[in-house]
């Protein structure tokens, strides 16, 4: 193998697909990326067997050829060549890579492409399409609540539901629930997909531009976005998510609109003494104004707030982090609370946006 690149060009590719290297695997050629130089193209590829990454660059080919080069090293080295104007890549006979830049040489033991992988990207059966901006809305303000635990692996991800041209994404962890809809164009049908919840983390790092579209594709167990000569896969969760909707109360006896932004540094400064107490913070919703207090051994904090009260006075408390979680993605300038008792879920929506949904449980509070 022997091309030269554009220095720039080779480390955003290898910054990308890096995040796909395996830490630590027993098949060592998943802790590489592999390299293949075909035609005017350099194509980088790597995957932990989750999800793969593949990006192709423009570049000089002499010897078309590919190889697998140790992953991580071999970001770190080429970060360091952002700025060099061309950078040849040759296979030395002794199976290492060397890097020439400028007037110095780099070398790096490579290993035989043999055996890796095969990144299967002839899917087709189920797809849509939407804006890019909007596909990161849906799943900035979403995957935030998917669980962390194991024990329950269906809903490390999010589900991904086409209805009629809108697209609904669900995440759950067992104490919070986020909904978020966006509409699509030309979907295939109606149809839906659990998708591991780092692995939509990964796709918002893609869509770089927010004014274009993207098309997404699924096919029995993958998910699959094709972006600017970047083609991401995933492996999708298997098993029956949760019905959500049966969880969402429709009616409310305490509902007060409030200012977000307001509301939300009250809870964090709150927060900073709650920490030493589990993270609990009390709302005390009044007339037509709320405390927001905390305490603790190390001190306490009540900050009153003027809200829009229709409905009956209540006390109730939460999980400040599961609070702050949800006021950090919503948009909008005001927020509504809606509300039946102390013990039953709260369901937080932006006051005009019928888009997102946030249900929160409450945290029962001690006599």
């Amino acid at each position: 193998m022997k091309t030269i690149v554009k220095g720039i060009d080779l480390s955003n590719a290898v910054n990308k697909v890096v995040k796909a290297v395996s830490a630590k695997s027993p098949n060592q050629l998943l802790e590489g990326i592999k390299l293949s130089c075909k035609g005017d193209s350099l194509i980088l590829t790597a995957t932990d067997m989750e999800i793969a990454i593949e990006k192709t660059i423009i570049a000089e080919t002499y010897q078309e050829g590919e190889l697998i080069v140790p992953g991580r090293l071999f970001a770190d080295f080429v970060k360091k060549l952002e700025n060099e104007e061309d950078i040849e890549l040759f296979t030395s006979d002794d199976n290492r890579l060397k890097i020439t830049y400028a007037a110095s040489a780099g070398y790096i033991q490579a290993l035989p492409s043999e055996g890796y992988p095969i990144i299967k990207k002839d899917i087709a059966q189920n797809s849509f399409v939407i804006n890019q901006k909007s596909f990161k809305d849906v799943i900035q303000k979403t995957s935030f609540a998917c669980s962390q635990d194991d024990s329950r692996p269906i809903l490390k991800g999010c589900l991904l539901e086409i209805v009629d041209d809108v697209l609904t994404c669900v995440a759950l962890d067992g104490f919070r629930l986020a909904v978020c809809k966006k509409p699509v164009r030309n979907a295939s049908g109606n149809f839906k997909a659990i998708v591991p919840s780092r692995a939509l983390q990964e796709i918002t790092r893609l869509l770089e531009k927010d004014e274009d579209v993207v098309t997404v594709v699924i096919q029995d167990n993958s998910l699959m976005i094709n972006v600017d000569s970047t083609v991401f896969l995933t492996r999708l969760l298997e098993g029956d998510y949760i019905d959500y909707k049966r969880i969402i109360p429709n009616d409310f006896i305490t509902v007060f609109r409030v200012n977000k932004g307001l509301l939300y540094s009250s809870i964090e400064r709150a927060s900073i003494v709650a920490k030493v107490m589990k993270n609990i913070i009390k709302l005390d919703i009044h007339e037509n104004s709320v405390d927001v207090s905390s305490d603790s051994e190390m001190g306490n904090v009540k900050e009153n707030l003027i809200i829009n009260l229709e409905g009956k006075d209540l006390t109730i408390a939460f999980n400040s982090k599961f609070l702050i979680d949800c006021l950090r993605v919503i948009d909008d300038e005001f927020i509504n609370f809606n509300l039946n008792s102390s013990i039953a879920p709260c369901v937080i929506k932006p006051y005009s946006d019928d888009e997102y949904l946030y249900l929160i449980l409450p945290v029962r509070m001690t006599a």
